[in-house]
């Protein structure tokens, strides 16, 4: 017979239930509110300035990405992994993910600065926003920390305490973006950006030290560590790197072949692309945390990717056909200058749902330590979208502007997750019958 209760209290009681519970928990009030802020910002500054900002921040999020040296999902398998098996380690693991994460942003962050002119002259065809890329280069430094102590956090499986702390950054983000733009335009939307993370990074710092005193007072010290964990992070960190690059050279493309409004249109479509990723997405280190403890328990490894899968592609759904649905009433609250944004952010949306399934498999690859097969992969997917937004636009005189770039993302975003399932599942198979 079919008890009820007894799965309503197996759900109830899951971990992975209650972990992602908590990291969605906070991170939809958060990122509820900083969608709220960017529509806020776009009306303010208007569709060219908001071009700007868009090009700035993919700037920023370029070099910014590859500053973390993906470190990040390394510190979530390593600490997830040597938690309970060997907490003697743990303090190791986050000196070596700090000091590599402080150094390789540190010169990320100035080689930003000093290049800022040539970047804003040359590469952007507008010199007027050097002092502007030179204002948030710091940021680089304090997002790639960030992006570390988050990882560690969920290595820690403290998803409750950084729901805590995304709410708080939701409601900073909101005001401060407001309240700045407002009085300083560009800069003002920018320095919220600063500002915003370093009050991320100090609340992560305080949530880490104290998840360090409680249990972690051994320490040792193997230099095995540091290689494996070397070793692991160069293709994460190439991985990483992709989708910044790939969203600025797009951005670039749109500049070059149309205009910085068209620009906007896709910055402001890709906003809600973002948001919808974004709940599934913060599932991310919560599946990799999960995969990584059962990496060698095949029946409870495969469980769990099938329960991600099917609540990746929910999450993703419930969103997508909202935002579908209402958006001609979501593109009135841009103000009218954004003239035909409604189509770009219907296509933008629908592309999420092969977006938020393959990064599944992404963690999936990641747990397995497959982590070069699916830079090989991923090198495929945003070379292409860059190829055929530059073909599209190219023959069509610059005339398609941001429906060229999301056409582009939707059609290698379904080609990727084809070709990555079948090779994950083909692998699994062949592992299967070796064993």
């Amino acid at each position: 017979m079919y008890d009820f209760q007894t799965v309503k209290n197996k759900i109830f009681n899951s971990k992975l239930v209650n972990d992602s519970f908590w990291a969605i928990f906070g991170n939809i009030i958060a990122k509820g509110l900083a969608l709220a802020a960017g529509i806020i910002v776009a009306r303010l500054l208007g569709k060219e300035i908001f071009g700007e900002y868009g090009i700035i921040k993919n700037t920023l999020m370029s070099v910014a990405i590859f500053s973390t040296f993906g470190l990040g999902y390394t510190a979530t398998k390593f600490v997830a992994e040597y938690k309970n098996s060997k907490p003697e380690y743990i303090k190791e693991i986050l000196r070596y993910s700090r000091n590599i994460t402080l150094s390789v942003s540190g010169v990320m962050a100035t080689g930003l600065f000093i290049t800022a002119g040539y970047i804003a002259e040359k590469i952007l065809e507008a010199p007027h926003l050097t002092i502007s890329l030179r204002l948030v280069a710091i940021w680089i430094v304090f997002n790639a920390v960030t992006t570390m102590q988050i990882g560690v956090l969920a290595g820690f499986s403290e998803f409750k305490g950084m729901a805590r702390i995304n709410t708080v950054i939701g409601l900073f983000t909101f005001i401060a973006s407001l309240v700045l733009t407002y009085f300083y335009h560009l800069n003002g939307a920018l320095i919220a950006l600063l500002l915003t993370q370093i009050l991320n990074w100090y609340l992560n710092y305080r949530l880490v030290e104290k998840n360090l005193s409680s249990g972690y007072n051994i320490e040792a010290k193997d230099r095995l560590i540091l290689k494996k964990m070397l070793k692991f992070s160069l293709p994460v960190a190439l991985q990483e790197i992709l989708y910044p690059i790939t969203s600025w050279l797009t951005s670039l493309i749109l500049i070059r072949l149309s205009n910085y409004g068209e620009l906007g249109l896709y910055a402001a479509a890709m906003q809600w692309n973002a948001i919808i990723l974004y709940v599934p997405g913060i599932l991310r280190n919560v599946i990799l945390a999960h995969l990584a403890e059962s990496s060698k328990k095949e029946v409870q490894h495969d469980r769990i990717m099938r329960l991600t899968l099917l609540l990746s592609f929910v999450l993703t759904l419930i969103p997508f056909l909202f935002v579908f649905s209402f958006s001609n009433f979501i593109t009135s609250f841009y103000g009218i200058s954004f003239t035909g944004l409604n189509a770009v952010i219907n296509i933008a949306v629908f592309t999420t749902i092969f977006t938020s399934l393959s990064n599944v498999y992404t963690q999936a690859y990641l747990s397995k330590g497959m982590n070069w097969i699916m830079f090989t992969f991923r090198v495929f997917r945003d070379a292409g979208i860059v190829l055929i937004t530059f073909l599209l636009l190219k023959n069509s005189d610059g005339q398609l502007g941001a429906i060229a770039a999301t056409y582009s993302s939707l059609f290698m975003n379904i080609i990727f997750l084809i070709i990555i399932a079948l090779f994950y599942n083909f692998n699994k198979q062949k592992n299967d019958q070796i064993a």
